[in-house]
């Protein structure tokens, strides 16, 4: 991403602004092969990923799949083995948690943590109904407070 971002500026074009990584409120394992390659996930956020996005504010993280088709709240769609790392549990029991205190979804709480955080993502998020639509919506409005940031953030 550097270089290509050297290439436009020594080239006086205009320069990337967005990138679109994978990002959910649960880590995933990039080790795994996935459907897109035999080597792991390759579009994943990793920790190098967000020190760059600290580094250059000027860029914008949009989160593909940040509700993980469904996962969250469906019994038919469970997690992927990508998603099978210890503090998984943990990190859901704080995303019900909060949830329930805020009187939100937990696919709500997932959005507001993405939208409000000290690295804000915009989520892409995909809707088969109005009535998910509506949900998803009705997270720009959600404000997480310090407290509830904390413990999503501080859960692993």
């Amino acid at each position: 991403m550097e270089r290509a971002r050297a290439l436009v500026a020594a080239a006086g074009l205009p320069g990337y602004e967005v990138l679109q990584y994978h990002r959910s409120y649960l880590p995933n394992r990039t080790d795994l092969i996935s459907e897109l390659d035999p080597d792991g996930e390759p579009g994943g956020v990793s920790g190098d990923l967000l020190s760059y996005l600290r580094a250059e504010p000027e860029l914008t993280l949009v989160a593909y799949s940040p509700l993980l088709k469904g996962a969250f709240t469906r019994a038919d769609k469970p997690l992927s083995s990508a998603y099978d790392l210890p503090s998984a549990p943990r990190r859901l029991a704080a995303l019900r948690e909060v949830a329930g205190q805020s009187g939100a979804t937990v696919n709500q709480v997932v959005l507001a943590w993405l939208l409000g955080g000290e690295l804000p993502s915009i989520p892409l998020v995909g809707a088969s109904s109005v009535a998910q639509l509506e949900e998803s919506l009705a997270a720009v409005d959600l404000e997480l407070t310090a407290e509830q940031r904390h413990r999503l953030d501080t859960t692993w």
